[in-house]
């Protein structure tokens, strides 16, 4: 497959949709079919995307954690480079989707982790301050800025101990460009498929990899001047050229009778793990969002909240009605 030609960069991040037209067929560039091919290109050029970071920021980085291949691709590369980086993972009590894997692949690869427990009043506590801080009340924005801030008092805290700069890796974004949790309803091989794949990844990339959005400095409002050292390791240039030659059998397929997406992507992950890890790159899980148990902590307190509206209990409970009626319930509320 062709090499990107864009230049490296060591940015945290490069807004893709502000610099092309996405609204148009690029299908017959998705001429990659083989996953070895594909990982091999996406290792090297995840290590040379790491690599140029580490050179404005020497110190060892910080990976946020997820528990999800792309993070531990991250935290592997950042590894095979000769670094120890400090991780950080986010659940909310009781949930282990995320935990499980995340602590195994630190040990697994000797990072220095930790993992961030919130309780449902931590959960309800952090949206109120990404509310503020955002400007927006919007569910995805907030649940997305919930663990952004729940990790940010530890990334200062690692930032001033450390003796330079430190990078912040995260892994999020290659979901967009490699069609993370998509399902391709054609036939893998057929140009429906590829049509498919190529209109997912072009949708995908014009909502997230775009400047102009419903929160411009989304960032920069979380973490004010740390903003500059959380670097978003597969939102660049050169990762959109590599993932748009990549047809449908690169990306999806059969592992141990097993269907995944992501296919290139872990195998990368698994090459790069220890063979008592290598398990963890199949992995599979929601966004953090849903897998970290964010969705339920948000659910559980508008249960409690809709629970506490003048007559909630005549007729049913909130706290254990269908979440249709508490919706409806909070609607009313506002209307009065």
């Amino acid at each position: 497959m062709r090499s990107p030609t864009a230049l490296q960069t060591a940015k945290p991040m490069q807004f893709v949709a502000d610099d092309h037209a996405l609204d148009v067929d690029g299908s017959s560039l998705r001429t990659t079919t083989d996953p070895d091919i594909a990982a091999k290109a996406i290792a090297a050029e995840t290590l040379d995307r790491i690599r140029v970071v580490l050179d404005s920021y020497p110190a060892d980085p910080i990976v946020l954690l997820s528990g999800g291949v792309d993070s531990i691709l991250v935290a592997a590369t950042a590894v095979a480079l000769g670094t120890t980086p400090r991780a950080i993972t986010i659940v909310v009590d009781g949930e282990t989707v995320d935990r499980a894997p995340a602590i195994a692949a630190a040990e697994a690869l000797g990072l220095r982790h930790e993992v961030v427990v919130l309780s449902s009043s931590d959960v309800v506590s952090l949206a109120k301050s990404a509310v503020v801080a955002l400007g927006v009340n919007e569910l995805w924005e907030v649940a997305a800025a919930i663990p952004i801030l729940a990790a940010s008092e530890l990334i200062r805290r690692f930032s001033a101990a450390s003796p330079a700069p430190a990078a912040v890796l995260t892994g999020s974004g290659a979901d967009a460009i490699f069609a993370g949790g998509r399902v391709i309803e054609h036939p893998i091989e057929s140009a429906a498929a590829n049509q498919a794949l190529d209109e997912v990844v072009r949708t995908e990339t014009g909502t997230n990899f775009v400047r102009d959005r419903l929160v411009p400095d989304f960032y920069e409002r979380l973490l004010g001047d740390d903003a500059q050292a959380l670097i978003h390791v597969f939102q660049t240039e050169r990762f959109w050229q590599l993932a748009e030659q990549l047809a449908p059998p690169a990306l999806f397929g059969y592992v141990t009778g097993a269907a995944h997406d992501k296919l290139a992507v872990r195998l990368a992950c698994e090459r790069l793990l220890p063979e008592t890890a290598q398990h963890l790159a199949w992995t599979r899980k929601s966004p953090i969002q849903r897998s970290s148990g964010l969705f339920d902590a948000l659910a559980d307190a508008a249960r409690a909240r809709a629970a506490q509206l003048p007559g909630a209990t005549t007729y049913s409970n909130p706290l254990t009605e269908p979440m249709e009626s508490v919706a409806v319930r909070l609607f009313l509320a506002d209307l009065h």
